[in-house]
């Protein structure tokens, strides 16, 4: 069992730092170890990093103080406790020292957390989210490690309350969801982990850190990273990926890491296509292959295709002039004017839906029972379903605009070009007597 307290630090980064350092509460400091940090330099080595990126004042660090029950463990288990917490959490970005304290009867971590990211300087958000998934990591961890659990009244009533802002986090942005659909259509058709790494690539992600447990990306859709995992579960970690992925060859075959030069190929037959009914019913089609042969026309020599990323964009660019050709047929437009007005109504009709979908999230909280849950989400996806069809049709119509626009200005180029020329042929020459 582990008790979990968070302090703010505004005034003093490098007292805190020294107080939970303390040889005497430390063991002459043996319990005291550090993530992406020195432990003997760790205040040098964080306010170096904010002086780097100019964030020196206002919010300087975290103070996370990790409490377990009497001696229920020993202190250097505690300390391996501390720091599988503080990796998973902020291994990626920050900068964090754990001190485990043996002066008092129960054994406690000290965690100092740099506010400011080491990678790309930007401050920790100690948000409710981020507090409930620290705390659910805590108790995770000590479960895995064969500690007790609290099981009061109101322990589960902090876990409830915990779940509901974990659960808010991973629903309440449409974003996140299009990140897992993202991760989840990436995964189906891969049949390595290198072709789900350059499927995700190709879609505009980036893979930041995938060399240990944890796959962090960063999304479109996003400034900051996103540990897939700790948002949506452990098979969405990198083991977890390579299992879905592999399945039960993973025993048989070794994983292979990322190979981003992996190259895709398919065979195209070029030659005539053989109709086995005529081959077996008419004597002149049997004649007609014999000649092929004759001639050496057939067998035909299968040519191979690569597929490159050039070819992927090339699709892409073609499915979405598919896609224009055929909403500019669907509606039977005539003219511009009647796709912006087109575009005007969408752009009416977007807020209504979204309003009706913010009251539906209203009513969604205060449910009680299973079952109207159940309906009220069903009409929030049908909901959510048309504003996404809103806005692909409000950005085709951009498209079609500026596509019109590219075009229209190039004729007028095109037809002043003729008309300067005309008039130089026409012009007679001074030279000429």
């Amino acid at each position: 069992m582990a008790v979990i307290k968070i302090k703010n630090i505004t005034n003093n980064l490098q007292k805190v730092t020294d107080y939970a350092k303390n040889g005497d509460k430390t063991d002459n400091g043996i319990l005291v170890s550090a993530i992406n940090c020195n432990k003997d330099f760790a205040y040098e080595e964080m306010s170096l990093t904010k002086k780097f990126f100019h964030k020196e004042g206002k919010r300087l660090g975290y103070h996370i103080i990790q409490s377990f029950k009497g001696n229920e463990l020993s202190p250097k288990k505690a300390n391996l406790i501390g720091k599988q917490l503080a990796e998973e959490l902020w291994g990626d970005k920050y900068q964090v020292v754990i001190c485990t304290h043996i002066n008092k009867e129960n054994i406690h971590n000290h965690i100092i957390l740099n506010s400011v990211s080491f990678i790309d300087g930007k401050k920790y958000h100690n948000s409710n989210a981020e507090i409930a998934f620290l705390k659910e990591l805590s108790d995770r961890l000590c479960y895995k490690n064969g500690l007790d659990v609290l099981n009061t009244i109101h322990a589960e009533k902090e876990r409830e309350f915990r779940q509901k802002h974990i659960d808010y986090f991973n629903r309440r942005s449409d974003k996140m969801q299009k990140v897992i659909f993202d991760i989840d259509e990436a995964i189906k058709p891969a049949k390595k982990y290198s072709g789900f790494k350059f499927a995700l690539i190709s879609k505009g992600y980036e893979i930041i850190n995938d060399s240990g447990k944890y796959l962090t990306i960063k999304t479109p859709f996003f400034n900051r990273n996103v540990r897939i995992d700790r948002v949506f579960g452990e098979k969405y970690s990198v083991q977890g990926i390579k299992e879905r992925i592999y399945g039960y060859r993973k025993e048989k075959i070794d994983l292979p890491f990322a190979n981003l030069k992996t190259k895709y190929y398919r065979k195209i037959y070029t030659g005539p296509k053989i109709n086995k009914f005529l081959l077996n019913t008419s004597s002149f089609y049997r004649l007609y292959v014999h000649y092929l042969y004759a001639f050496k026309i057939l067998p035909t020599k299968v040519q191979v295709q690569e597929f490159t990323p050039e070819y992927y964009k090339e699709k892409r660019k073609n499915n979405m002039m598919f896609e224009e050709i055929n909403f500019l047929a669907r509606h039977k437009f005539e003219s511009l004017t009647d796709v912006k007005e087109f575009k005007e109504k969408l752009d009416n009709k977007l807020p209504e839906l979204k309003g009706i979908r913010e009251n539906l999230w209203r009513r969604y909280k205060k449910v009680i029972s299973t079952a109207n849950e159940e309906t009220i989400k069903s009409d929030i996806n049908k909901i959510k379903n048309e504003i996404d069809t809103l806005y692909g049709q409000i950005n085709v119509c951009k498209k079609i605009s500026e596509i019109y626009r590219f075009i229209y200005n190039n004729s007028n180029e095109n037809k002043t070009k003729l008309k300067n020329n005309k008039l130089l042929k026409k012009a007679p020459d001074k030279n000429y007597k």
